[in-house]
């Protein structure tokens, strides 16, 4: 049984040499000691604060209304250089925003914003109803659904069939970040390094 169990256990019991003595193996030690260069150190301690960022804003969105996360996913579409407005008459089941995918207004995208705790794990009845809603008057062929909570696997499915884009409460972070809505800059750092055309030779 232990054979079947620790075949490796077997081998070492079977390493003796003429003397009946066991041979024991050096065992095989890494050291990882490679110093962290100072740009993986910046990158790192610049991941933490963005990590950091993103758990205050996630926590900042859900203290808001409804209607301001409706907004401030509208200014975010904005920023992202799409043209929008949040819809006139929003509801549960309706439409939250219309952005234009196009300059000149030719395509629509509606939009979808749930301000629920991240916690929620949304699934496919949502997504349904969403669907839905695309239906129109107008009817889109493409949805935007914007939550800080999360999405289920069946409706990530759900959506892809049905040419609708998921964005969840660490995506939204991610872009709120990126784009520069509801952060700003607290302070810039220039990395610089060698100009080697500088000092090359030019004979």
């Amino acid at each position: 049984i232990l054979a079947q169990q620790c075949p490796t256990f077997v081998e070492f019991y079977q390493r003796k040499n003429i003397d009946g003595v066991s041979v024991v193996p050096a065992p095989t030690v890494v050291h990882d000691d490679t110093p962290e260069t100072p740009q993986e150190t910046f990158d790192r301690v610049y991941s933490l604060i963005n990590d950091q960022l993103a758990d205050d804003l996630l926590t900042a969105v859900l203290e808001q209304s409804p209607a301001f996360f409706e907004q401030l996913v509208v200014d975010l579409m904005k920023a992202m250089d799409y043209d929008g407005f949040v819809a006139k008459y929003s509801g549960d089941d309706g439409i939250d925003g219309i952005i234009h995918e196009d300059k000149l207004g030719f395509n629509l995208i509606y939009i979808q914003a749930k301000r629920w705790k991240t916690d929620i794990t949304i699934g496919k009845p949502e997504l349904q109803k969403f669907a839905g809603a695309m239906m129109g008057p107008p009817k889109v062929e493409k949805g935007l659904f914007i939550t800080t909570a999360k999405f289920s696997p069946k409706a990530k499915e759900y959506a892809t069939a049905q040419h609708i884009i998921l964005v969840d409460g660490k995506k939204l972070t991610e872009l709120m970040i990126e784009y520069g809505v509801g952060v700003s800059t607290q302070k810039a750092y220039l990395i610089k390094r060698i100009d080697s055309d500088y000092f090359s030779d030019n004979d």
